[in-house]
């Protein structure tokens, strides 16, 4: 695969990533901090079997573009650059926001726990997915800046 190549996918999944990650923050996460506990869960139900597999998918693909790129690219310093924060970006989600996920997933939407407010984890998550979407942001940039060089 040309460097060209791996460039382009890198852009174009990152740019995809980024932009779901910036739309969830701005939109969907907010909307959610204010759900009741039903509602939430039900959103997280309906929303999360249509990111997954995608998601994973298109940041792996990234991830894998800007490996390919830094390694065939005539300079490949911001290609690499990209890949660190890409891969930051997945383990951020599979060390915190998957484990979120999995647990309001598992919830029954009917039966509110008791100790709701105390194990609520919209906040968290909130904030897990805002780191998220810095380092993709920061990563779609460095690529950017690698096509320019």
């Amino acid at each position: 695969m040309s460097y060209q190549i791996a460039a382009l996918l890198a852009l174009v999944c990152g740019g995809i990533a980024a932009g779901d990650m910036f739309c969830t923050t701005v939109g969907l996460a907010p909307m959610m901090q204010v759900l009741s506990y039903r509602r939430y869960v039900e959103m997280v139900q309906y929303l999360q079997p249509r990111y997954d597999p995608a998601m994973p998918i298109i940041n792996a693909v990234a991830l894998l573009a800007n490996v390919v790129a830094a390694i065939t690219a005539p300079s490949g310093a911001w290609f690499v650059v990209a890949a660190v924060l890409v891969a930051s970006v997945i383990a951020v989600s599979v060390a915190k926001a998957v484990p979120i996920n999995r647990f309001v997933l598992k919830l029954d939407p009917a039966d509110e726990p008791p100790d709701w407010p105390s194990r609520d984890p919209r906040a968290r998550w909130k904030a897990w997915n805002t780191a998220r979407t810095v380092l993709m942001a920061a990563a779609l940039l460095a690529d950017g800046i690698a096509v320019l060089y």
